[in-house]
């Protein structure tokens, strides 16, 4: 995993995505992850806990193994870096060591734009890293933190991921359209088969189901066939909808705005 210390002139944009568990990422934001692979930006998935409580057959040793390795396959499948912190699945604070974890993740990826959970979804590892995502944009940029990367020029827009099955997380700011990139989205789920399996025996369907369930409905809400929603970090410096793309990066996304 390689470190980037700065970005030079005509750079690509640079992306991170924080989730809690392996497979958080790519339920909720893949297929706009896809996008911006497509256009030649940077990615780098970020996942916080090593996933050992997903299995009720193997250790949690175990377990957590398995899912590196299948979150590894699907950063794979798009083409993007994986940072693997390894907290303990359901036990994820904002406590002083975990919060430079955070920091050197931002420092890190160095991001023109972040990705994390919504604080207000179902998981309280989600919520955990909402509160994690938007305090280490911040501290990322003080250089009196000292820590193994460089502090960062400036402080990233963070973009609020959708909820399970977009409950609780009130109205969304911005769809982007992912209808051309729905297919890395389940190909990238596709990879965990442990979780794929698991929930077939509890649920009758998998993972990719339920995304395409998610995606269809978010679709329809602005009349495309799949999207993803976000909501904007309202928190100082407040993100907006066009920090998706920034002018300069070259990059163009297909975004909605709220339905009236």
């Amino acid at each position: 995993m390689s470190t980037a210390e700065g970005k030079g002139e005509g750079a690509a944009m640079r992306v991170l995505a924080m989730g809690a568990h392996p497979d958080d990422v790519e339920l909720f934001c893949a297929g706009t992850l896809a996008h911006y692979v497509r256009q030649g930006a940077h990615v780098t998935v970020a996942i916080l806990t090593n996933g050992e409580l997903g299995s009720r057959t193997l250790s949690p040793e175990e377990t957590a193994a398995v899912r590196e390795k299948e979150a590894l396959r699907a950063v794979g499948v798009l083409g993007a870096e994986l940072l693997w912190t390894g907290a303990p699945d359901g036990f994820l604070f904002d406590t002083p060591e975990v919060r430079r974890q955070a920091v050197d993740l931002v420092r890190r990826s160095r991001p023109d734009v972040i990705f994390a959970h919504h604080p207000d979804d179902y998981h309280p590892d989600h919520r955990t890293v909402a509160q994690l995502a938007g305090a280490a944009r911040l501290l990322a940029r003080e250089p009196s933190l000292v820590s193994a990367y460089p502090a960062t020029e400036k402080v990233a827009p963070l973009f609020y991921m959708d909820t399970l099955l977009g409950t609780g997380g009130g109205i969304p700011d911005v769809w982007v359209d992912i209808t051309e990139t729905m297919g890395a989205k389940e190909a990238m789920l596709a990879e965990h088969l442990s979780q794929n399996d698991a929930r077939r025996q509890r649920k009758g369907a998998d993972f990719v189901d339920l995304t395409k369930q998610q995606a269809a409905h978010r679709g329809q809400q602005v009349g495309v066939r799949y999207a993803e929603a976000f909501t904007c970090a309202p928190t100082h410096p407040a993100t907006s909808a066009r920090d998706l793309a920034p002018e300069g990066t070259g990059v163009r996304l297909p975004v909605s705005t709220p339905p009236q």
